[in-house]
């Protein structure tokens, strides 16, 4: 265990400017004003700073979340009529089969407003609807030990979400 606590410290050590309060500012916003090259470049360079071995595993759940910020976290609100209509379509973890509709593929998954999108326990539901045929949390977490929201922030520095870690309740999403 204790390699483990030192290597998370020398990661957290390397991405250290990155370790800010959570911004009020959405990531949305970033990955959409952001070309797709630079933010891929970005993570692939931390990653390899920090010692980080990404597979295409790997690639699949942060492309995921990028074209997620990009195309499925509205600027005002995602249009639930009602919270139930909210709960089936972020927070269950039932998938209801339906078309997408609009073209894009990731948004079945369920969509946030720009301002819920800075919530990672939010984001963090929908990636496990996302990959639940591959295992869902546990697939997640093998991947990305460390939580796989946290982690893709850090290495794509986008801001720090809020609820991101707890290390007092020991999570990290």
């Amino acid at each position: 265990m204790t390699t483990e606590n030192d290597r998370l410290d020398a990661i957290l050590n390397e991405l250290a400017p990155v370790l800010l309060p959570p911004a009020d500012y959405p990531p949305a916003y970033i990955v959409r004003d952001t070309p797709r090259d630079e933010l891929m470049e970005r993570i692939r360079r931390n990653a390899g700073e920090v010692g980080i071995d990404l597979t295409e595993a790997h690639y699949e759940v942060i492309r995921f979340v990028l074209d997620f910020y990009a195309h499925c976290c509205a600027a005002d609100q995602p249009g639930y009529t009602d919270f139930l209509a909210y709960w089936r379509q972020v927070d269950s973890q039932r998938q209801e089969d339906k078309a997408a509709g609009d073209g894009k593929e990731v948004c079945r998954f369920g969509r946030l407003s720009a301002r819920e999108a800075t919530n990672a326990y939010r984001v963090y539901r929908v990636l496990l609807k996302a990959f639940a045929d591959k295992g869902g949390k546990r697939y997640l977490y093998r991947l990305f030990p460390y939580g796989p929201v946290f982690t893709i922030h850090l290495l794509a520095r986008l801001p720090r979400l809020r609820h991101d870690v707890d290390p007092h309740f020991g999570t990290a999403y």
